[in-house]
This record gives C-alpha cells, sequence and structure tokens, in this order.
C-alpha cells in the first residue's frame, strides 16, 4: 500500500495535472465543436457550389424571407443564402461560422454581400447578442458552452438546465425544425418541409440608432474584412404589422446618418462599397410564414423582388 506522503505526492504529480489536462481537452473539444447540422449542411452545400460571387447572411429572416436563386436567375451569377436561424444567438459565434464558410470557396471573388438582421429592430438584441457570457484566458474560454451531463445525453444546448431544456422542448418545436429542415443547393429553405401556421401576433420596436449604427458598422467592416472585394449591402429587412401604421423615417434617416458618418470614420474603409437597403412592411397576412418577420414562399419572392429593385444598379448582370 501506497504511504499518506506517497499518495499526497501522487495526486499532486499525476493526478492533479492529468484532470486539469483532462478538462482542458474536454473545453478545447467543446468549444471547437461544429456539429449544429444547419452549419454542415451549409458547408456541404457551399463546396458543392461553382464560384460564388453574392451570398446572403441573416437570421431567420433572411433564411425564410430571401432567395439565393432567385438572386442567382436574375442576375445570371451565383449567390449562395448563408443566414442562420438567430445568427446562431451570439455575433461572434456566426461570424465565426461566416470565416469558416469563406475558407471553403474563393473569397475574393465573392463580389456581393446581403447582410439580414433583425437585431435593430429589438430592443436590447444587440448587447444580448454581442455578449459572449464566456470567461477567456488568452482567448480560450476556460468554462464548456456544455455540460458533461449534456454530451453524456446528447442534449444540445447552451448553457441550460436538463429541467429547463424538458421545459422547453414544446417551446423550441420551431427550432428543432429548422435544425432539420433541408436546404437547396442555393441555402435556401424548402417550405415544403413544414407547415407554415401565423397566429396574427405582431410587435413594433426598434433599437436605439446609436447603438444600431455602431452594430452595423463594425459588421460592414467585418464583412469587408473577409469579403474585401465585395459590395456589400445592410438590409433593414420587412416585417408585417397587420393594420397598423408606423412612420419609421426619421428612425431609418437618423440610423442612416450615424451609420454612413461612422464608416466615414473609418481610415481605409471604402464606404461607397457599403449601403443600407430599407425593405418596406409586408402587405398583407398572406405573404407570412409563422411569424411576422418570416415570409412564407409567396412572401419570399416579394421581398427577394423588392431586394434586387433596390440593388440592380450596382449588381454587374451576366446572361
Amino acid at each position: 500500500m501506497l504511504s499518506t506522503a506517497n499518495a499526497n505526492r501522487f495526486i499532486r504529480s499525476v493526478a492533479i495535472p492529468l484532470v486539469i489536462v483532462a478538462y482542458a481537452v474536454f473545453v478545447w473539444i467543446d468549444q471547437d465543436r461544429n456539429d449544429d447540422p444547419v452549419i454542415k449542411e451549409h458547408i456541404r452545400q457551399i463546396k458543392k457550389s461553382s464560384s460564388v460571387e453574392g451570398i446572403v447572411f441573416g437570421g431567420s429572416n433572411g433564411l425564410y424571407s430571401l432567395s439565393a436563386q432567385l438572386l442567382t436567375s436574375h442576375f445570371g451569377v451565383r449567390w449562395y443564402n448563408a443566414s442562420i436561424n438567430a445568427e446562431m444567438h451570439r455575433v461572434d459565434r456566426y461570424n465565426d461560422f461566416i470565416r469558416d464558410l469563406a475558407t471553403n470557396i474563393d473569397r475574393k471573388k465573392v463580389k456581393y454581400v446581403v447582410y439580414s438582421s433583425q437585431f435593430p429592430y429589438l430592443s436590447g438584441s444587440i448587447s444580448v447578442h454581442e455578449s459572449t457570457k464566456i470567461e477567456k484566458v488568452n482567448g480560450l474560454g476556460i468554462k464548456p458552452k456544455k455540460s458533461l451531463l449534456a454530451y453524456i445525453l446528447g442534449i444540445n444546448y447552451d448553457k441550460m438546465s436538463l429541467v429547463s431544456y424538458i421545459m422547453n422542448i414544446y417551446r423550441n418545436q420551431h427550432a428543432k425544425i429548422l435544425r432539420q429542415e433541408h436546404l437547396d443547393e442555393f441555402g435556401d429553405l424548402i417550405f415544403e418541409n413544414f407547415k407554415c401556421e401565423f397566429d396574427g401576433r405582431t410587435n413594433h420596436e426598434r433599437e436605439e440608432e446609436d447603438i444600431s449604427a455602431e452594430f452595423l458598422t463594425k459588421q460592414a467592416i467585418f464583412f469587408s474584412s473577409v469579403f474585401p472585394y465585395a459590395s456589400i449591402f445592410i438590409v433593414l429587412p420587412s416585417e408585417y404589422y397587420g393594420e397598423n401604421k408606423f412612420d419609421d423615417t426619421v428612425w431609418e434617416q437618423d440610423l442612416q446618418e450615424k451609420f454612413y458618418n461612422a464608416l466615414s470614420q473609418k481610415h481605409r474603409f471604402k464606404a461607397a462599397a457599403v449601403k443600407i437597403v430599407v425593405q418596406p412592411p409586408y402587405a398583407s397576412a398572406g405573404q407570412i410564414c409563422n411569424r411576422q418577420e418570416h415570409a412564407n414562399e409567396q412572401g419570399r419572392l416579394w421581398r427577394t423582388r423588392n431586394l434586387i429593385d433596390f440593388i440592380a444598379p450596382f449588381v454587374v448582370t451576366q446572361k
């Protein structure tokens, strides 16, 4: 048997270092995981695409409501829709995905980037989605995104207790459907895979212009760094408000002024290559799938055509 001194020496020199190394490996694997089926599908599809020249990024509003296939058909250059539900719930995480996606194509050939984000329409949403909520040392998180129990049970959740996960099964049914959906070769959502049911609820929010302008400026600069030869279109997307009428003219003008002013102050940045696109509200509930920002197939056609009308003067058509 080991003496007490030898046992303590073994714990200090072998057991503790082994636990630390094992934990470090676990955290590294956890934070390096890219097992989301939607991400895998995007990577798989874009690898098959040849010479992508235009890409649509954003959250679920872009996933439901913009069509890369229609953009490709109209302009004669290849587009791909890389929008993901809620922009993966964190800005840095989604931007990491965009960098990964760019490694699978010739990013210098990308001429057009459309970024359609719902965040400027949701008060407080930008600060929530920009927060990492993970302690870091030299850029590496020291807390795993998922617990060991989550891995053992195969639960795909982010910092959620098992009880909360179970309670959210029903409410997250829509998110589960999105994770299981099939994307076509353009990255567009295939509507036949689930049923659109809209309950008629609408809401109208706007983030403060300063916060929205700062966020969109950072995203424009980010896209310019990843796709250095691309024109960038920052889209304020359509929503459905029912019979309610809202005059957002002042908010939109103030946001655009602050956005362009912020860009002009950035040295060596081609502000002229960036445009804000303000899309009008949906006119009918018949254009909506399941939420006021989610178009159905008819609404997607209408909204994409509206986007085409705006960006057409800046896109070189090849047919």
